[in-house]
């Protein structure tokens, strides 16, 4: 399935990342998974949302630019040798762009 990912620049400083997170909070935006790549002065946040539209409103506002991309999302069995199957089917995406990954465990 093809879903939005929001990508952002943040300050690789204390609290960067919670402010991001407090604005999610703040306006009831769940976070599915996230990735977080740095250097010595800034991070590429790609967060995965519930309500992608909305979440790219309320970070703009918050003075944050905010680029959304279209990703492919799989499910991935939580278990030894989960990932390396999909990656099997999928031998040819590149790594560094692939590795954005929620495992869910069925809690019922």
């Amino acid at each position: 399935m093809k879903i939005k990912q929001l990508s952002l620049f943040i300050e690789n400083k204390p609290g960067s990342l919670n402010a991001v997170c407090q604005i999610l909070k703040n306006n009831n935006i769940n976070i599915r998974t996230l990735s977080l790549a740095d250097t010595e002065q800034f991070g590429i946040l790609r967060l995965l949302v519930e309500e992608w539209e909305f979440a790219k409103k309320v970070l703009e506002e918050a003075g944050l630019i905010v680029r959304i991309t279209e990703v492919l999302a799989l499910p991935v069995d939580d278990r030894v040798g989960g990932l390396a199957a999909v990656l099997d089917v999928l031998d040819c995406v590149s790594a560094p762009r692939a590795l954005q990954l929620s495992a869910q465990t069925d809690t019922r």
